[in-house]
């Protein structure tokens, strides 16, 4: 489908290629807007519809990320024929619902995040792509987002594919009645809204020898931008978001039989972050799962080696066209 001819980037030319082509597409082809919700929050969206379109993907990111992260991943997918739709979740990019230290991600529950993506949708991508095929493409973060409203909202999508979903956070099994004495404890103590132990706020010193990523390049690029753009620095965890999570991925589990529409699942064996138990868990309860591993990446399974990241997007891109023909 769309460009059957797409040469994946290689690290020496995407550098090249966003400051060349990939930019000249975004200057025609990419459309932004601001959605206000309920609670007065701006939201800012990013969106590309192709001529012909074959289906509409809605992408859900992950923590602290942006839409400059997904600059090559969202042309890939436009040149495949694909409607994009991405919304930067509130306290990320320009996005509004930051902290007092914008540095520091804030959320009450993971349900909010699920309903900006309703409303997202309802408002923005559905008008746009009346019958198209919806299929969404979730990571990280984004993937326990897109699992919840799998199972919130079982109506809006006919397939997905979670990218290293964040099912279950490493050392991050808590029960409910643990969740509660942290959420209690960040309210009493007055922490709720403070950078959680172990987290750090943003210096602007790079760290790519422990990033969840293997393409230098890549990580410069996204890293420039964080250091041009204060919009951007997000970096570490309050101690709501990290009940929030612990709240999110126990629910998830819990719920995942839910879930009927088709499910990709990519993962990653050199990922520090996500605990593959939550992996075993969705795919005994989702059986009609499909999990791509790749054994020697990182988290970010778009910004890995050349190997690896071509063979992510050829089976990411193989993935979405099956589901426009299945």
């Amino acid at each position: 489908m769309g460009d059957a001819q797409i040469t994946f980037l290689g690290e020496g030319d995407f550098l090249p290629a966003m400051e060349g082509a990939n930019l000249a597409w975004r200057e025609e082809s990419v459309k932004s807007g601001d959605l206000k919700t309920p609670d007065g929050l701006s939201l800012r969206y990013y969106y590309a519809i192709p001529e012909h379109p074959n289906a509409a993907v809605t992408i859900i990111h992950g923590f602290c990320e942006f839409f400059i992260k997904y600059h090559e991943l969202a042309w890939y997918l436009y040149r495949s024929g694909f409607a994009v739709f991405f919304l930067e979740q509130r306290g990320h990019g320009y996005s509004e619902g930051k902290l007092s230290e914008p540095d520091v991600v804030y959320i009450d529950r993971y349900a909010t995040y699920a309903a900006d993506q309703k409303q997202f949708l309802d408002q923005v991508v559905f008008p746009q792509t009346e019958g198209l095929k919806k299929l969404l493409l979730a990571h990280s973060m984004g993937g326990a987002v897109g699992t919840l409203f799998l199972e919130t909202y079982p109506q809006y999508f006919e397939a997905a594919i979670l990218s290293s979903p964040m099912l279950r956070m490493k050392a991050g099994h808590y029960p409910p009645p643990a969740v509660a004495m942290l959420r209690l404890y960040a309210k009493l103590s007055g922490k709720t809204k403070k950078i959680a132990p172990g987290q750090h706020h943003f210096t602007g010193e790079p760290s790519f020898e422990t990033s969840s990523s293997l393409s230098k390049a890549r990580y410069e690029y996204q890293f420039n931008a964080r250091l041009a753009d204060k919009h951007y620095q997000t970096y570490g965890a309050s101690f709501a978001w990290a009940a929030a999570s612990l709240s999110a991925t126990n629910r998830l589990l819990k719920k995942a039989g839910q879930i009927r529409i088709p499910v990709t699942m990519l993962t990653a064996g050199e990922d520090h972050l996500i605990d593959p138990e939550g992996y075993r868990i969705f795919l005994e309860k989702v059986p009609q799962t499909k999990r791509i591993h790749y054994e020697t990446a990182r988290h970010e399974l778009f910004n890995a080696d050349d190997d690896n990241r071509r063979k992510y997007f050829s089976d990411l891109l193989e993935a979405l066209d099956g589901y426009c023909t299945g």
